[in-house]
């Protein structure tokens, strides 16, 4: 949801998108907030979709586990010192959310942001964690999200994707930094690994290359700077599904008629990818 908007918009559009045939929703478990709103909108329509959410590795910060900033706080701490919190705390937190989203399971949960500091304990200690809640029944996949502005070289699923202990990745994928089609991508689809691709156009309209993509798109006759960067990522070989975050009905729309839109052509490729050579 965009700033402004309230409880019955962010169900109003979840019910919207579910009739535009999205079957695939991305909570954001404690540290978000959203995962409520998600379990409201999604209704009795919960098996229809695909419901992806996330855990934060920080410690348990007791005796406000249950407040969103004390949350936020303890991830950041964790990801910037290394810190990673017990495999019981992980295991309380899948708990807490199956709870917050009115489910008996996570189709696909992520360890959010792991830093590349955080991997190596996580991948001894969590990991197995995770797979023993899969084996129950309360995990159907596991997946490791990547803290793309702080590691834009991908560090961390570069590390996770060469073990092939997971399931899924989340990416940051754009026109600005497309290295994860070398890093990340070929070898994750080697590994049968599926890939979801975030920060398709955020940043972008503030970069130093908006003017340039703008005019990019205005000669190929793409309607916007939106539609130019989500074709990008889309069709990016390796790439399963993009994520894409709007608070107006409209604007969702507009996403995803430009995700179904066809591959861009080869010259227009060809000058996106001389603006970052």
């Amino acid at each position: 949801m965009t700033k402004g908007g309230t409880k019955s918009d962010a169900i109003r559009l979840i019910r919207h998108a579910l009739d535009l045939g999205i079957t695939f929703f991305d909570g954001a478990g404690v540290t978000g907030g959203v995962d409520q709103l998600l379990s409201e909108g999604l209704g009795d329509r919960r098996n229809a979709i695909l419901l992806s959410t996330k855990i934060h590795l920080g410690p348990d910060p007791a005796p406000f586990s249950d407040m969103l900033l004390a949350n936020k706080a303890s991830s950041w701490v964790a990801r910037r010192f290394g810190l990673v919190c017990s495999a019981a705390t992980v295991r309380r937190r899948v708990e807490q959310t199956l709870k917050a989203i009115r489910t008996d399971r996570v189709d696909l949960l992520h360890l959010h942001a792991v830093s590349p500091r955080q991997y190596p304990k996580a991948a001894a200690t969590i990991l197995p964690e995770l797979r023993r809640m899969k084996d129950e029944g309360k995990i159907r996949a596991i997946g490791i999200t990547e803290g793309f502005l702080t590691d834009p070289g991908h560090e961390t699923l570069r590390a996770a994707v060469r073990d092939a202990g997971i399931d899924a990745i989340m990416v940051g994928f754009n026109v600005e930094n497309h290295s994860a089609a070398d890093l990340v991508l070929p070898r994750a689809e080697q590994a049968g690994i599926a890939a979801i691709g975030m920060f398709a156009l955020r940043g972008l309209l503030n970069s130093g290359i908006a003017e340039d993509l703008k005019r990019i798109a205005m000669e190929a006759r793409i309607s916007s700077l939106s539609e130019l960067a989500y074709r990008f990522s889309r069709h990016q070989a390796g790439m399963d599904v993009i994520l894409t975050g709007t608070g107006d009905p409209e604007h969702l729309e507009k996403n995803i008629a430009a995700v179904l839109a066809p591959p861009l052509p080869a010259e227009v490729l060809d000058r996106l990818r001389a603006l970052t050579a």
